[in-house]
């Protein structure tokens, strides 16, 4: 069993309601079938998707690449009046884990206490130092974030939800996955005061070839770029850390761990790590380039073999959005269970799937502007960023609108929602999108961590809306089951 995660720090104090306790521990037996996930003590109180205090600045915590933790990166805003979301897709990646088991991050911290002395002040707490961080698992800060993201989307997309269309849960096979995939269906149940009680409905092994796990052998994986800008960032930080520790011989990669263990250490221990006041603010924005760096070279545009990666997912989501059967070449596996016809989809990842499922669709799409690996643009200037796209708990929402030239709700209002804090800090998302053009009919809108996507290659209006058939025919790279790239992967 995995360790306890301490979730109610910020519970207030509140009666005890046995027939609501009852409820809440059906769903969690009916959780434990799929494997297991943090108690249900561990949960009570975690009542928004936003990020706790950490005692780090949220502007480093947004230089920590794909090991950053979720933020928005805008508010989300309701469709346009006229258009109501009839639908709802979403690929979400597991929340905050510890290392995975090849990281050599001990080794780096190792290196660095084998110094004569340390003549910087920031140094002193190496001299009883010990490395305990577990390798692989979802942490508990991890388990929060999924948690509160089932919570978010019950809120948001209530309506579309009754007791014989509850939502269809997958996830990859990885444990942190899983875990991820429960703990959010218990955040969707706990929303609707247990009304509805999601379950992870399909685990798919991650040993295949499947449609949640990006797999093509004979694919880069961005080694070669990392290294170029790794080799232009880091040895000014490898010298002077040697400086301040003499004896310590430290290498390009050690300056990349112990960068590293800022994020790492701070999101397992829920607190400020020693580690993040050894490197300045712009040294983690080069930190966070070399994320940026590894996602574009790795599953994106810039390996050949990195949207292919992708196309399996993006036609079930074509499947789903058009109540069609599946047709895909690639890593679709038609012997599990798909079912059409539902109104919310949720799936569990990894950042590396959905980088490839990104560059299949055709979002961030920077392929005649590839990234550099010997100078930084300012952030300002890209679109490109790790942070802003696949952080821990990242999550594209695919949304399926039905519009007409009449103005109304999107949805009913919840009347059942008892936290202020939440009505305050949502205010905005009743205000009207702009929907450019739009004829009446079924449209599409994506959204990456609750940042509406232009969606150019379907002539999406503004507001980022396209017809549902414009929007099929731009995935011409999916539906053709990628123009021969996936056979390039094996043969």
């Amino acid at each position: 069993m995995m360790a306890v995660a301490n979730l109610n720090r910020d519970a207030d104090s509140r009666i005890f309601n046995w027939k609501q306790f009852l409820k809440f521990f059906l769903t969690l037996a009916i959780v434990y079938i799929w494997g297991s996930i943090y108690p249900l003590s561990s949960l009570i109180g975690i009542r928004r998707d936003v990020t706790p205090p950490l005692g780090i600045p949220k502007k480093i915590q947004k230089h920590w690449g794909q090991y950053a933790p979720w933020f928005p990166v805008e508010k989300y805003k309701r469709p346009p009046k006229g258009c109501e979301i009839t639908q709802v897709n979403i690929l979400q990646r597991h929340g905050a884990r510890y290392p995975n088991s090849y990281d050599s991050y001990d080794e780096s911290i190792k290196r660095l206490m084998e110094a004569d002395k340390f003549v910087d002040s920031k140094l002193d707490f190496l001299s009883e130092y010990e490395y305990d961080l577990e390798e692989e698992e979802l942490l508990p800060f991890g388990a929060s974030q999924s948690f509160g993201s089932g919570e978010t989307v019950f809120r948001r997309y209530s309506h579309l939800v009754n007791a014989k269309n509850i939502p269809f849960v997958r996830s990859s096979g990885k444990s942190r996955a899983i875990h991820s995939a429960t703990n959010w269906t218990v955040g969707f149940a706990a929303a609707s005061h247990h009304r509805y009680n999601p379950i992870l409905s399909v685990v798919v092994p991650e040993e295949q070839n499947n449609t949640l796990n990006n797999d093509c052998p004979n694919a880069g994986d961005g080694t070669k770029q990392k290294r170029a800008w790794l080799k232009v960032f880091a040895p000014p930080i490898a010298k002077r850390l040697e400086k301040a520790a003499p004896g310590a011989k430290v290498s390009n990669d050690d300056v990349f761990n112990l960068m590293a263990m800022c994020s790492f250490e701070t999101l397992a221990k829920e607190r400020g790590s020693e580690f993040c006041q050894l490197f300045k603010d712009r040294e983690f924005k080069m930190f966070g380039y070399h994320g940026d760096v590894e996602k574009f070279y790795k599953t994106g545009y810039g390996e050949p073999l990195g949207p292919v990666q992708g196309v399996g997912y993006v036609n079930e989501l074509l499947a789903r959005l058009t109540g069609r059967p599946v047709q895909d070449h690639t890593q679709y596996n038609s012997s599990l269970p798909f079912p059409l016809g539902r109104s919310l989809y949720v799936d569990f990842t990894h950042e590396n799937l959905m980088v490839a499922v990104y560059s299949a669709m055709g979002l961030f799409n920077i392929s005649d502007n590839p990234l550099s690996t010997k100078k930084m643009e300012k952030e300002s200037n890209r679109v490109w960023i790790a942070s802003k796209m696949v952080p821990f708990s990242s999550r594209m929402v695919v949304e399926r609108l039905t519009c007409s030239g009449r103005k109304k709700m999107h949805g009913p209002k919840l009347v059942d929602f008892d936290d202020e804090d939440w009505e305050d800090e949502h205010e905005h998302e009743h205000e009207e999108s702009e929907g450019g053009g739009r004829q009446a009919g079924e449209h599409v809108r994506v959204l990456v961590n609750d940042a509406v996507q232009p969606l150019d290659f379907c002539h999406a209006g503004k507001g980022g809306i396209c017809s549902l058939d414009a929007f099929v025919e731009s995935q011409d790279y999916a539906r053709r089951s990628g123009d021969g790239d996936f056979e390039k992967c094996y043969n």
